[in-house]
Order: C-alpha cells, then sequence, then structure tokens
C-alpha cells in the first residue's frame, strides 16, 4: 500500500495542491492530515504526485506548515557549526585545507581571547606530521633549532626573520622530517598568512605542512630551504654568477607563472624571499599576497619592502 493510500487521500491530489498553492481559507481537513504526516511523508506524497515537475513553487508553503522544524534545523545547523569551531582549537589533528583555513580564520578572529590563557596546542596538519594522541609538542614531538646558515657562519643564536615573524629549522622527532617552522604571533597572525601556499600547489612554492597554535604563538610548519636565501648567499660569498642567475630565474619564473594563471600576485618578491633546496629555488612568505578577483588589480594601499618596490607601485603616494 502507498503512503497516498494509507492516508486515505488517494483521488485527491488536486485538492490537496489547491489547499497548499491558493491559500485558501478551507485547511481545516488538510491541517488534520498533516498531523498524521512527518515531513519526509509529505514529500513522497508531493513526489508520488508529480514524479516529473518541479516541487519548488510548494517549498515555503511546506515550510510555512511546520515552522517549528524549520527553525529547529536551523538551531542545530548553527550548533553543529559552532561545535566545529570549538573542536578547531580543541587539538591537533589532520584536516583538509579547508579546515586549515577555518582554523586559520578562527583564531585571527579569536586573537584577544587566546591570549589570555592558552596552554593546550591545537591546530590542523596536512602531511608530513604525525599528531600524537590530539597533541604535537615543541620540544617533545618535534625540536626547534636555531638556524645555522651554509654560506656563512655567525654564531647559533642568530635567526632569521620573516615578514611578521622568526624561522627556525625544526625536527619531527619519530619522522626526522626536516621541516621551517615560523612563529608568528597570535595577535599579529592573519589568514592571508596561510592561503596561498595552503590552497595552491606548486613545485617552487614552498609546501605548507599545517598551522599550531602554542603558548600565544602561530607555529607555521613548511618545506625546509636549508640553503638559505638569495640575500643570505649574495652577502656571504658576494654576486651571484650568470649560470646561477638563470638557473634561479627559471625556477622562480615557473613559480610566478603559476601564481599568476591563478589570480595570485606574491607583492614581495626579494632576494629574502627567494630559498634554495638541495634541486631546486622556492618562493616563501606570502603574507602580502593577494587574489585578484578582477582583470584588473588597483591596489587600496601601499604593501611591500620598501626597498624593493618599483617606482610605479611608489609614484602614486608621492606628492
Amino acid at each position: 500500500m502507498s503512503v497516498l493510500d494509507s492516508c486515505g487521500i488517494r483521488g485527491r491530489e488536486h485538492t490537496v495542491m489547491e489547499y497548499m498553492s491558493t491559500g485558501s481559507e478551507n485547511k481545516e481537513e488538510f491541517d488534520l492530515l498533516l498531523t498524521d504526516l512527518n515531513m519526509s511523508e509529505v514529500i513522497d506524497i508531493m513526489e508520488n504526485l508529480y514524479p516529473k515537475g518541479d516541487l519548488t513553487i510548494y517549498k515555503d508553503n511546506l515550510i510555512a506548515l511546520h515552522p517549528e522544524k524549520n527553525k529547529n534545523e536551523e538551531r542545530t545547523e548553527s550548533l553543529l557549526f559552532s561545535r566545529r569551531e570549538v573542536s578547531l582549537l580543541s587539538c591537533v589533528k589532520y584536516g583538509t585545507v579547508e579546515d586549515l583555513l577555518a582554523f586559520a580564520n578562527q583564531v585571527s578572529n579569536t586573537a584577544k581571547q587566546l591570549c589570555q590563557h592558552r596552554r593546550q596546542e591545537s591546530g590542523i596538519i596536512l602531511n608530513m606530521i604525525k599528531p600524537k594522541n590530539g597533541r604535537y609538542k615543541i620540544d617533545s614531538d618535534v625540536l626547534l633549532f636555531p638556524w645555522k646558515l651554509t654560506y656563512r657562519n655567525i654564531g647559533t643564536d642568530f635567526i632569521p626573520r620573516g615578514a611578521f615573524g622568526k624561522v627556525y629549522l625544526a625536527q619531527d622527532t619519530e619522522t626526522k622530517k626536516r621541516m621551517a617552522c615560523k612563529m608568528v604571533p597570535v595577535e599579529q597572525f592573519k589568514p592571508s598568512d596561510v592561503e596561498i601556499q595552503a590552497c595552491f600547489r606548486h613545485e617552487n612554492i614552498a609546501e605548507l605542512y599545517g598551522a599550531i597554535l602554542w603558548d600565544e604563538t602561530i607555529h607555521l610548519f613548511m618545506e625546509a630551504g636549508e640553503g638559505g636565501s638569495v640575500l643570505e648567499k649574495i652577502e656571504s660569498c658576494g654576486p651571484l654568477r650568470e649560470f646561477e642567475v638563470i638557473w634561479l630565474a627559471k625556477h622562480i619564473l615557473k613559480g610566478l607563472e603559476f601564481l599568476h594563471s591563478k589570480g595570485v600576485i606574491h607583492q614581495d618578491i626579494k632576494p629574502s624571499n627567494i630559498v634554495f633546496m638541495s634541486t631546486k629555488a622556492v618562493l616563501v612568505d606570502f603574507g602580502l599576497s593577494v587574489q585578484m578577483t578582477e582583470e584588473v588589480y588597483y591596489p587600496k594601499e601601499l604593501r611591500g619592502t620598501e626597498v624593493m618596490i618599483v617606482h610605479e607601485r611608489i609614484a602614486p603616494y608621492i606628492s
């Protein structure tokens, strides 16, 4: 027996539709019918009556007939979203790029509260790092070392600085994987610090492995450029030779071509933001990057490193 037969309304399809679509005042009989039906049964009735039709014109009527159910669904969705936000800050776990971006936004939006009391680490890992029982402890699961440059020896206290933080050499104690760890104070952290590296993968862009919040500091783990930066090599060894410039340009232009094909502008290309790997060079530090939404980009503010910005960018700001 079909749902229509069990409800005793076989042959009354048009009457039911008329009640729902015309707003007839004669709704008592239909209201009595609905008291014994749940929403899934009503939908089954509609599909039986109009197997090839579009039911969207009746959607508002169905919601209006059960407003309390609709409100409950909205509250449930809101609660689930709230729980997801809380869970992102509760532990360290594997996640998707979407999870990492949601974590970055949550940290940025609640930076002041997080600065007041935060000892348990939390974060999202994409790969290369192995959280243990929801934790990834500094000095236990991962060791951080001052960065020792390949091209010069200036002491163990030297720590290169990125746009908004310090960079350490990190090593996972279990996998022995060596990484770069950029440390950004939580009050200075912005989602843009991770968005580009998380969303776009390319061999000439330093790969982001994950972001972890611990002790009021965001730790960004990424591919390590253990050969140092172009700036460090120039300062220690002098100008690059011609074949080195050609090799370097080939790698960086490949990375920039990929970024531009995705509508991304780095906005801070300079020797210190190009680092050497064993077999390639990669771009780092995407904190000032933007993704274009139109064919032409009109910057609203002057962004970049002062001595590196081209004249065309500075001219509009010179009185």
